[in-house]
């Protein structure tokens, strides 16, 4: 803090200094005679110590209880002087200082205080370092504190649920929980209350509370008033999917894939959060009511003909592509889909969803009309987009050099407490080893156990996608080292 808060302060000779009693001087004949004995150097006005430790002495000259108060008041005088874009280049260094004096500001100068902190949590937030933008946050809302709702309430419900992102990500739960149900308790308007509310789904579907996660989105629609499919028998749900899909069929009369990519950008707010809240049901619903999904995807695909694309069209489109390919084997229907879905990604503000897209028609689509082989230079090439970007959800891995990753993720996904990802990432790991003969004798009867552990904890929280998922993996296991009669086993005793 004390070489920072000198190595960004520029003030021409007429400007005024702080002398350790606050009060304002003067300061051009002391500049003079402290150039003239080397203690800093004046230069096109701008004066700057010579050495960091005459800095430091400097420093310890002021009394320990007013350097808060010093660096405060360095902060204001930055904040004021400074041009937009130093400012934003020392923004860090700028709140730092303003926090320093939190505790003694005027009422005006603590709600600058909040909305600079909020700030610079968001940057911090774009910039990856969430426990350093967790701390913005906090520190803004406390500079409001039980005022910020009445007459600051933007202000105070971007620092909640921002700082409720950060918490999620950096796997302080509690702190998270306090923040999403401080800002759903308001008495604002719902779609005010969106970001706490997908934060909210994300975290319960990665602890694996998925109908809790599933409730708490479909919840959300209806409070938007938009139309959201109901749980039902699966004999029934059967119905429901063909009433469904004739609809959709007639949506997509005689359309091409160009001219679902060239309909109008929904400007509707309410379905744009349907819309999102949508591919957060397709993701989860599958692990509990498999038979939904469907009609989440009918659901987001009417919805970008009826009022037009946002971001979530193009998987919405790709997993109408990824049914008409697989259960309804209309492959070259699915394919057009698919397409479309590509050629929405062109799209200006588009492409935030471009990696799962390309996922799902490139592992779920285009292979059933064309050689598999053609699905390996776009996967490798999204793939490493997707690592790019950080979009590691949808990217995918390769067998050869994962290991270390995944054993990485483990430690990870352990401390943030991300217990969901956690029993994928091991069952990827256990197979990961066997697939590459690290599986003998006792390390062998170890992933067995992993393996057995993992489809007991699906079976006691009904993942059937969790279930089905190991299985696989078991599967290829089996079907590498060539155990035909162990893999016809795992079949028959796995059923559907």
């Amino acid at each position: 803090m004390r070489s920072s808060s000198v190595s960004i302060l520029s003030l021409d000779l007429s400007s005024v200094c702080i002398d350790q009693d606050g009060s304002d001087s003067s300061y051009a004949s002391s500049i003079e005679e402290f150039e003239e004995e080397g203690l800093c150097e004046v230069d096109n006005e701008e004066c700057r110590f010579m050495h960091d430790q005459i800095q430091s002495a400097a420093f310890e000259l002021i009394s320990p209880e007013q350097r808060d108060s010093f660096r405060g008041r360095i902060g204001r005088i930055l904040l004021q002087t400074l041009p937009p874009e130093e400012l934003e280049a020392s923004l860090f260094e700028v709140v730092g200082l303003l926090n320093c004096a939190a505790s003694n500001v005027t009422d005006e100068e603590r709600d600058e205080l909040a909305r600079m902190n909020l700030k610079a949590g968001v940057k911090a937030s774009e910039n990856a370092a969430f426990d350093t933008a967790k701390v913005y946050f906090k520190t803004g809302r406390e500079a409001l504190g039980s005022r910020g709702w009445e007459g600051h309430y933007r202000t105070m419900l971007d620092l909640c649920s921002h700082g409720a992102n950060a918490c999620f990500v950096v796997g302080d739960f509690d702190s998270m929980n306090e923040l999403i149900d401080e800002v759903l308790s308001k008495d604002i308007d719902t779609k005010e209350k969106y970001r706490v509310s997908e934060i909210k789904v994300k975290s319960l579907h990665n602890i694996g509370k998925f109908n809790e996660s599933v409730n708490t989105a479909l919840g959300f629609n209806r409070q938007l008033g938009l139309p959201t499919p109901k749980k039902k028998p699966a004999s029934t749900l059967l119905l429901i999917i063909i009433r469904e899909y004739i609809r959709v069929n007639r949506l997509l009369m005689n359309k091409t894939a160009e001219d679902i990519a060239n309909l109008p950008r929904l400007d509707d707010e309410r379905y744009e959060m349907g819309q999102r809240m949508n591919e957060h049901l397709a993701t989860c619903v599958h692990q509990i009511e498999p038979y939904m999904v469907p009609l989440i995807i009918f659901q987001s695909v009417t919805t970008t003909m009826k009022h037009g694309l946002s971001s979530s069209s193009s998987p919405g489109f790709a997993g109408l592509g990824m049914l008409l390919c697989g259960p309804f084997n209309k492959p070259h229907e699915g394919r057009e889909m698919a397409k479309a879905a590509e050629l929405i990604l062109e799209k200006p503000g588009m492409r935030s969803r471009a990696v799962r897209t390309i996922f799902i028609t490139q592992c779920f689509c285009y292979h059933w009309t064309s050689p598999l082989q053609d699905t390996i230079e776009p996967l490798l090439e999204w793939y490493q987009i997707g690592l790019e970007i950080g979009d590691t959800d949808s990217a995918c891995r390769a067998l050869d050099s994962v290991q270390k990753e995944l054993q990485a993720t483990v430690q990870v996904m352990t401390q943030l407490k991300q217990d969901e990802s956690l029993l994928h990432c091991n069952g990827l790991l256990t197979t990961m080893k066997k697939l590459r003969g690290h599986g003998i004798d006792a390390e062998a009867e170890a992933g067995d156990k992993i393996f057995d552990s993992i489809l007991a904890t699906a079976a006691s929280n009904g993942d059937f996608s969790l279930s089905a998922t190991v299985n696989l993996l078991k599967l290829e296991v089996f079907v590498f080292h060539q155990k035909w009669k162990e893999a016809t086993d795992l079949v028959r005793k796995a059923g559907n």
